[in-house]
């Protein structure tokens, strides 16, 4: 049997891609983009970004919230400082009050206002009266006077400047507004006060009384500011806060000097009791008020921004350490991640693009025993496999291609056979119709009779023997031809269950997804409680402290284990990725074994025909055999009588007409041999250059 050789590409090291092949000088151009590499960019920014962010929204809520909490400390401040004030402003009301339920002042009113006493009761009514207003105005130093004031412009008035006349305005809107209630009312301060004694700007209480005799005055207490100023002196929301006394068109009703006293405020009076103004330093401070309902004025305190958020600093170089070390963990743990998984990924595909070039010798070397050392083994046994299928498929190709070849032969050999039987047979017609006319050379046609029935034996004979080969042959290739299609058929089953036990890698890939998804979720509520826990620790003042901080490392372990759970997530899609990647190049590299079958196909097919053609080419044969018996009998009886020679004439002519079809069924039948074979070593032709580009 002849044997076809083929010769296999020269190369240096099969195992490493040629150096000028496309798909090497794609990698070459694209490494920037390989998977290592976006491993290390996405864990990197994922990481940095991350912190980043959860920095930036820290230092805002921090900002926030100590913002929040100084400006709400301030407002407390101020409100505790108005209720001092309007504590303070009891201690005067309580001085009107000395004076009206003193009985003694309303007889001495009295008195001194009676016409039908004598002077000298007068007198002393009045001095008195004066003695008193003077004992209560020295029991406290910021009362500058104290002036009973009648109603009745008729009736004599009171005060402490005895040694002063004055006028009062009875007509004055604060002197309608006193009589008016029965309350004291709070006088703002006024430059030279109510009484107009002194040019020192004075504030004052009054109240309205009515003594037991029906006359009414009006107690007047007139104050200087600087009772203010002892109140608020000490206030300090910061080291360079401002606290002051305005009036409603935030005027100030106190200062250091009595220039200062109802001058317009530097800083104006905060809408809703809080608010942030620029002063004309250019500071941003935080503004807070309070209403005094008592007095009717607001007390209102300002310290710059920067000094109540001073805690803010330590928290942002917190957060500058933290970005820092960060971004030193991610660059780590990025090079971790990228030489543990993106190198083996990259020379897996990379033996994946030569295998699919054809080249059947890459392994890969893989030690590791997770998914990726999974798919780098099943790699090198599907290689492995692949490489025996085409070996094989090789050597049954050069056998059916010798076979093909020594098929043609013995085809094209009886096709001549049958041409000269054909030849033979059509000679011993046109003898058996002029055997009438030349009876006398009966003698000479049974000897060319005999010659050529010698020569259709031997070429029956032959026929026969070349049929018996081509069966055997044909009965051959089929075998050969069964062993291949099994032979594809397992390595079809083969790919199929390595594409199964890829999806149910997916299916392990998604679940980790969904585990992943759930630990996030667990986060997300971890970090709200313990934000909900800061914001109860906060409120809980320094009591709350140590929960405080128990709390921000509860929310610091969610961040954290927020950013781990990104990463392994970013690991998961890597790995997800690989391994899509694996399916395509599986997927290219199907449509070959597909085509593979249908050629194995096609060649057993075409096996079965050549067998069905030869086994009728052998009953032909056997009909053929037949015939030259009968044309032997034919002969021996043509040669003991002559007598009957018109019909053995006959007979030869109608033998010779059944072997002329005979012959031309053989004929047809041998050339339609002929081009099977040729059909069959072209698809063997065919086979062989498709498995060239295999290197095995």
């Amino acid at each position: 049997m002849m044997k076809i050789k083929r010769k296999e590409p020269r190369s240096k090291d099969q195992n490493q891609p040629d150096k000028k092949s496309p798909a090497k000088a794609k990698g070459q151009s694209g490494r920037v983009f390989s998977v290592g590499i976006k491993l290390f960019l996405i864990i990197f920014l994922s990481i940095l970004s991350s912190v980043v962010v959860t920095g930036l929204v820290s230092l805002y809520v921090s900002e926030d919230m100590v913002e929040s909490n100084s400006e709400q400390s301030a407002l407390e401040t101020i409100q505790q400082t108005s209720a001092k004030l309007d504590t303070v402003l009891l201690v005067y009301e309580q001085s009107i009050m000395q004076l009206l339920t003193s009985i003694n002042l309303h007889e001495w009113l009295f008195i001194a206002s009676d016409p039908n006493r004598q002077i000298f009761d007068q007198l002393t009514a009045q001095k008195e009266i004066s003695e008193m207003l003077n004992q209560v105005a020295y029991a406290n130093s910021n009362v500058s006077n104290i002036t009973l004031i009648p109603v009745n412009p008729d009736l004599p008035m009171y005060s402490t400047y005895a040694s002063k006349s004055f006028e009062i305005d009875r007509e004055a809107d604060w002197f309608k507004d006193v009589t008016s209630h029965q309350q004291p009312v709070w006088l703002h301060t006024q430059p030279g006060g109510y009484s107009q004694v002194t040019s020192r700007p004075q504030l004052a209480v009054a109240r309205m009384m009515k003594t037991n005799y029906t006359q009414s005055y009006v107690i007047l207490v007139e104050i200087y500011p600087a009772m203010l100023n002892e109140q608020v002196k000490d206030i300090q929301l910061s080291e360079t806060s401002i606290v002051h006394v305005v009036n409603a068109n935030n005027q100030l009703l106190h200062g250091e000097s009595d220039s200062d006293v109802l001058k317009e405020a530097e800083l104006p009076l905060p809408e809703g009791g809080t608010g942030k103004v620029i002063g004309s330093d250019g500071l941003e401070y935080i503004v807070v008020s309070h209403y005094s309902d008592k007095a009717g004025w607001y007390v209102v305190g300002a310290a710059p921004t920067s000094e109540l958020t001073e805690d803010i600093k330590i928290i942002q170089r917190v957060i500058q350490t933290v970005v820092i070390g960060a971004a030193i963990v991610a660059v780590l743990l990025s090079l971790f991640i990228m030489r543990t998984m993106g190198t083996p990924l990259r020379k897996l595909s990379t033996l994946m693009m030569e295998g699919a070039k054809g080249n059947l010798n890459v392994r890969i070397n893989i030690k590791n025993r997770d998914e990726i050392g999974q798919v780098g083994r099943s790699f090198n046994e599907m290689m492995e496999q692949i490489r025996s299928l085409v070996e094989q498929t090789n050597q049954s190709a050069a056998e059916v291609l010798a076979t093909a070849q020594d098929l043609s032969v013995s085809a094209q050999e009886t096709a001549q056979a049958a041409r000269e039987i054909s030849e033979a047979t059509e000679q011993i017609a046109g003898g058996a119709s002029t055997l009438a006319a030349e009876a006398e050379r009966g003698n000479e046609l049974v000897g060319d009779l005999s010659r050529q029935l010698s020569h259709v034996v031997d070429a029956n004979r032959t026929m026969g023997e070349v049929a018996s080969d081509v069966h055997q042959v044909s009965e051959q290739g089929t075998g050969y031809m069964a062993q291949l299609n099994e032979k594809t058929q397992a390595t079809e089953e083969m790919t199929r269950r390595m594409v199964e036990r890829v999806d149910r890698l997916k299916e392990s890939t998604a679940s980790i997804r969904s585990l992943l998804d759930m630990l996030t979720k667990i986060t997300q509520q971890t970090n709200i409680l313990a934000l909900n826990a800061s914001i109860e620790a906060s409120r809980s003042g320094t009591a709350g402290r140590g929960f405080m901080v128990i709390a921000g490392e509860i929310r610091k372990l969610a961040d954290q284990s927020r950013e781990s759970i990104g990463v392994v997530a970013e690991m998961t899609d890597q790995i997800q990725g690989g391994i899509d990647e694996m399916v395509s190049v599986m997927t290219e590299a199907y449509p070959l074994f597909q085509e593979q079958i249908e050629a194995v196909k096609d060649a057993e097919l075409i096996f079965n025909r050549v067998r069905e053609r030869m086994t009728g080419l052998v009953q032909q044969a056997d009909k053929v055999t037949e015939a030259i018996e009968q044309l032997e009998k034919a002969q021996l009886v043509l040669s003991d009588t002559m007598s009957s020679v018109s019909a053995v004439s006959e007979e030869s002519s109608a033998i010779s007409e059944e072997v002329a079809s005979s012959s031309l069924t053989q004929l047809n039948t041998s050339e339609s041999l002929v081009k099977l074979v040729n059909k069959l070593e072209m698809l063997s032709n065919a086979l062989t250059e498709s498995l060239k580009k295999f290197k095995i």
